[in-house]
């Protein structure tokens, strides 16, 4: 983890501009102050940015705690429902999950199915 203000997020994690409503993306890495975002948000995309980005970590704020490859599980339906966070999607609020435990599969959820991410935690081990 780096120190002083970096450590508010790390790679991985979805962020917003603080200026800039939904402008967002995944950090990928953080340096010197600055945070590569890439899987950029449609309003990033808009504004003519191409496939990554960087912006000052003093500009932009955690939309969650989820990040990008963590094993997470459904708050509303317990540990045995859990897959691992692929994408985000609806500017961080939604995560993609595949790798689904089987009782998600039990569920009729297929190969993979997204999530708001305020029902998500991570598992941790």
């Amino acid at each position: 983890r780096m120190a002083g203000s970096d450590a508010r997020f790390s790679v991985g994690h979805y962020v917003e501009f603080v200026d800039t409503p939904g402008a967002g993306g995944v950090v990928f890495e953080l340096h010197d102050g600055l945070a590569g975002l890439r899987l950029l948000s449609q309003k990033l995309k808009d504004m003519g940015c191409g496939e990554e980005t960087h912006e000052p970590v003093d500009n932009l704020r955690l939309v969650s705690a989820v990040k990008l490859g963590s094993r997470v599980s459904l708050k509303s339906d317990g540990q045995k429902c859990s897959g691992l966070v692929f994408e985000f999607q609806g500017d961080g609020l939604f995560a993609g999950l595949h790798d689904l435990s089987q009782k998600l599969k039990d569920m009729g959820c297929g190969e993979e199915t997204h999530e708001p991410v305020d029902n998500l935690e991570e598992l941790l081990g």
